[in-house]
């Protein structure tokens, strides 16, 4: 199955497809009005898709609520003026139904008690870290194949991560010598007021040696450096590293996003976590 495509509606780009069986609202457009909410309803029926997914400003939400969308997380501070809401329509119980809720439950649990911690960031004498370009795709697309049996974006292919570089996201890579053991990208959001924390792969090999607190420590300072306020993640919420990592970096959880993404074989849940950054 191939990965779901992005497009246009409005003025507004959404994904949409098979593959994560839904339809998501990535970027809303400021002049796209109320009827977006209907045209995406739509479009889910005549694709008999599952769940529509969209992250908004608040002040845009209204229509959406009005509309049967449900909230699944807040991140105070996302937009400039205005909180980010995360939020859901659901057109088939099942797609809402969680039969590992406890074992959720019992990973955030774990990582809340961590909480602002602090992560392991100084990398052994044999690593080292730098921005990723290009050059680097092929190595980071394989990186991503081994860690990630599927995943909502296509990071297997090379061609998308250069579109993704050239589109203002930034990837931190660490290698051993020329090997690329670990990578991380900070996704700058339209409006330059947020960025996303994503695509965490370390190499199998090279795991408990602080590469993960590392790469989100580079992310963070890169971003801080541009004047992003406002930090997030949306997690694998079965992972107890993934998540442990974020609250020991100082997020705050911020809801769950259920049977969310098809990743690493089947859909699953996402955890959201933030950060907002002061002057």
């Amino acid at each position: 199955m191939s990965h779901d495509s992005i497009l246009t509606v409005g003025k507004s780009t959404v994904q949409i497809g098979d593959y994560n069986d839904r339809i998501y609202l990535m970027s809303l457009a400021a002049e796209d009005g109320p009827e977006i909410v209907e045209e995406l309803v739509n479009m889910a029926v005549a694709e008999d898709l599952s769940k529509i997914f969209a992250k908004i400003p608040a002040s845009k939400s209204v229509p959406f609520l009005s509309g049967g969308f449900e909230k699944e997380a807040v991140i105070p501070g996302m937009f400039e003026g205005d909180d980010g809401l995360f939020l859901s329509f659901y057109r088939y119980l099942w797609r809402k139904e969680q039969s590992d809720g406890e074992e959720l439950n019992r990973v955030l649990s774990v990582a809340e008690s961590k909480k602002g911690k602090g992560n392991v960031s100084t990398l052994p004498s044999t690593l080292h870290m730098r921005r990723l370009g290009p050059e680097d795709a092929h190595a980071l697309a394989n990186l991503y194949g081994q860690t990630f049996k599927t995943y909502p974006f296509p990071i297997t292919d090379p061609d998308f991560l250069c579109k993704e570089m050239e589109d203002g996201v930034r990837f931190m890579g660490v290698h051993e010598e020329e090997k690329l053991v670990g990578a991380a990208s900070a996704e700058v959001c339209s409006d330059g007021y947020s960025a996303e924390m994503t695509d965490f792969a370390v190499d199998p090999d090279y795991r408990k040696t602080g590469i993960a607190g590392a790469l989100l420590r580079a992310l963070e300072s890169d971003c801080s450096d541009y004047g992003i306020k406002c930090l997030f993640t949306i997690a694998r919420a079965c992972s107890y590293g993934i998540n442990s990592l974020f609250s020991k970096g100082d997020y705050e959880f911020s809801g769950r996003l259920v049977n969310n993404t098809n990743i690493s074989g089947k859909l699953e849940s996402m955890n959201v976590w933030y950060k907002f950054v002061e002057d």
